[in-house]
């Protein structure tokens, strides 16, 4: 068996696959997501519009659905999850100051005005062991591959021996034959 085959399929130890795991996800502090929807229109004027009917009682999902210009628009708006740096900042910040429930006044953005309501929050966590384990354990394996590519490259000796080559010959084809 080739040595780069036996160093990547060598049974790897556990401890090894627990300290990697630590070291790239130990130190993963939790980070806030946000589960918010949102009404896209061009103009100031219309997001105000919005806001008032949207305090006055209005289902912000049936807004989206009739006055949204994005594409989230026919979802009632919604966006899904997301977390720090997936929005535009002023979208971010917008969401970020509010709580579950709130719907913001309009926040201007380069895709146009857009009225908010924030769903939900929550706080993602480092991945547990088992889910991350065959990427662990593949990075163990790449890691692994490397060293003993390190360690052939360092032990080898190599003689170069310099030749001169007459530039006409790579012209005769007939040599090749």
């Amino acid at each position: 068996m080739p040595l780069f085959d036996r160093a990547a399929i060598d049974t790897l130890d556990e401890e090894a696959v627990q300290a990697a795991y630590e070291s790239e996800f130990g130190g993963v502090e939790p980070a806030t997501e946000w589960n918010a929807s949102h009404i896209l229109v061009e103009t100031e004027t219309e997001a105000r519009a919005l806001a008032a009917e949207l305090a006055d009682g209005a289902d912000f999902a049936a807004l989206a659905r009739e006055k949204a210009t994005g594409p989230s628009g026919p979802n009632g708006g919604s966006l899904g999850w997301f977390g720090a740096g997936q929005m535009v900042p002023e979208f971010e910040q917008a969401v970020g100051g509010m709580d579950a429930g709130d719907v913001s006044e309009p926040v201007q953005t380069q895709f146009g005005w857009h009225v908010v309501k924030l769903n939900e929050t929550r706080l993602k966590e480092a991945p547990p062991l088992e889910t991350v384990r065959a990427e662990v354990e593949q990075g163990l394996r790449e890691a692994a591959v490397q060293a003993e590519i390190q360690r052939l490259t360092e032990a080898a000796a190599i003689d170069r021996t310099e030749a001169e080559i007459d530039p006409a010959l790579i012209r005769q084809d007939d040599l090749l034959d």
